[in-house]
């Protein structure tokens, strides 16, 4: 059947509100670790996506990998094509990084968050950075890569609560999550997650008497 320049016209939008959606939610979740584990993978959370309404009342839907992959590549390749330009531009390499993790296009997000680290290691760089590393199940490098941000930035509780979740969720060591989120508490007393985070904390507190890596049931991501 012909496609139609209306039918075009509609799946374009769909297309951009889509990625929009899907990025606002990578942004509100992104420095918290606020996803859940992706079915089938051992603990590596995912950029949460929710069922999208297209403009004009279309029903909800589940953009395919590719439809994602598809989605990023068109999101990506005005931006590619400035950093030709501008190769050490840290705001386009984050941008970069950003559209393909929020497309779950991971390998291709840590090649640019890398470059936008090693030019200007912040800790949220290295946060988001750590992130990405998590997700693609490198566990031990996601840590180390939080431990740079902490020495720069110490009471980052961005960084003080992801590191708690991988310490928690990637190697089931409950010691060092209880510190990483004991150091949350006292770096920011009044956050809005304090509540949350002595919640877990006394979760974590119930499997001090088991080795790291003994699988048991964790706190909730």
């Amino acid at each position: 059947m012909e496609v139609t320049d209306k039918q075009r016209k509609l799946w374009s939008a769909a297309e951009t509100y889509t990625m929009a959606a899907i990025c606002l939610v990578l942004g509100v979740g992104i420095g918290y670790l606020l996803h859940t584990p992706e079915p089938g993978k051992s603990g590596a959370p995912v950029a949460a996506t929710a069922p999208v309404t297209a403009p004009g009342g279309a029903s909800p839907s589940m953009p395919s990998a590719e439809d994602m992959k598809r989605m990023a590549e068109k999101q990506v390749a005005p931006l590619l094509a400035n950093l030709q330009k501008d190769p050490n531009n840290v705001e386009l390499l984050e941008k970069i990084a950003r559209l393909y993790f929020a497309a779950q296009q991971y390998q291709n997000a840590q090649q640019y968050y890398e470059r936008a680290a090693a030019l200007k290691p912040s800790p949220d760089a290295l946060n988001e950075l750590a992130f990405d590393y998590f997700t693609l199940g490198d566990v031990d490098k996601a840590i180390d890569t939080l431990n740079r941000a902490l020495k720069i930035d110490p009471k980052n509780p961005k960084v003080l609560f992801n590191l708690g979740m991988f310490e928690w969720h990637g190697k089931s060591d409950a010691q060092a999550a209880i510190a990483a989120w004991e150091d949350f508490v006292k770096a920011d007393p009044t956050n809005p997650k304090r509540a949350d985070v002595e919640k877990l904390i006394s979760q974590a507190k119930r499997h001090l008497n088991l080795p790291p890596g003994a699988k048991t049931d964790k706190p909730a991501m």
